[in-house]
């Protein structure tokens, strides 16, 4: 069994799909400490003068600061859902797909969310099935294991009986590849390119959500891409 692991990101880029595609088991890290510089409460889109923009989710922060992501609570007081579907009009409303992916307004903005981890991961897993990207999805907070850095993954991967551990290529800055090779599994490395694609707007801009790519390309055209080379 291939495994992989990622913290639960809001509608993150298709670099996080590539690699979902190519693993049998896909564990959300939503008891990691949360992060306020990282993208879990959120994403880029293309604004309409051409250049990356923030969509940002508010959350509660202040005297939070060692909170892990399943306790991160969404502050429901700034009517943010309707901020960000009058942007996502804005900015992708022309866009040859945006009518026929609207299942993602219904499915982010629909009904109210309390906990950021519960509507990144809903969303997360409604855009892989759409894509056809179905692993075994599994959250650490249900597995009971407390451990860190790569004893963490090493022991994802016994409790999920997965012989090898696909990550991305930042993980050469931080994995022990030694500890991953004594516990006996394989550690891999997969990295996505990003494509150049039509967008709206101007030059083509990378690291984008893939929602970016869903409204401009449709999700076949998305599929083929981040299924490339997958048997």
């Amino acid at each position: 069994m291939i495994l992989a692991a990622h913290q639960p990101n809001y509608l993150p880029w298709a670099g996080y799909f590539y690699k979902m595609a190519r693993c049998d088991a896909f564990v959300f890290l939503d008891s990691v400490q949360y992060s306020r510089t990282s993208y879990t409460a959120r994403c880029l889109i293309k604004g309409i003068r051409g250049k990356s923009q923030w969509l940002s989710v508010p959350v509660f922060k202040k005297g939070r600061y060692f909170q892990n992501i399943s306790e991160v609570n969404i502050d429901n007081d700034s009517e943010w859902q309707k901020a960000h579907q009058r942007s996502l009009e804005s900015c992708y409303s022309k866009a040859p797909y945006f009518r026929e992916s609207s299942w993602l307004n219904d499915a982010a903005y629909k009904n109210k969310w309390d906990r950021l981890s519960l509507l990144n991961i809903e969303l997360i897993k409604s855009i892989a099935v759409n894509l056809g990207v179905i692993p075994k999805f599994t959250n650490l907070s249900e597995l009971n294991i407390n451990s860190k850095s790569s004893e963490l993954l090493i022991d994802i991967c016994n409790k999920m009986s997965a012989q090898v551990y696909l990550s991305g290529p930042g993980g050469k800055k931080y994995l022990d590849e030694k500890k991953f090779k004594e516990a006996g599994i394989e550690l891999r490395f997969v990295t996505y390119y990003p494509q150049a694609y039509p967008q709206l707007c101007g030059d083509f801009v990378p690291g984008l959500s893939i929602i970016d790519m869903l409204y401009n390309c449709g999700p076949q055209a998305v599929k083929r891409i981040v299924k490339a080379d997958v048997l």
